[in-house]
């Protein structure tokens, strides 16, 4: 499952998703189940659009894990005899 976190004003919304299933498994705010008025109810769509086109975009990329390891090995890519072509013997 994954959980997108909006803080919206005062409060924080949490959206949690089943990845199995597709659907959204839970909706918090400040850590309750919400009672959602008619008229708060396009903000609240609006934010579960946006947890779902997040979640989206995250599964198309790759996670990276951020850490680069580099390693040294050696080559001859940057030998200075290597660069320079041999006159030919006249």
């Amino acid at each position: 499952m994954k959980t997108f976190e909006y803080h919206l004003g005062d409060k924080v919304l949490s959206i949690r998703l089943d990845e199995k299933q597709g659907t959204i498994a839970e909706l918090l705010i400040d850590g309750a189940h919400p009672e959602v008025s008619e008229a708060d109810m396009q903000a609240y769509a609006a934010v579960i659009a946006l947890a779902l086109i997040e979640y989206e975009v995250e599964v198309v990329h790759d996670d990276e894990p951020g850490v680069i390891t580099v390693t040294p090995v050696a080559s001859n890519w940057n030998a200075p005899t290597s660069l320079i072509n041999p006159l030919p013997l006249v």
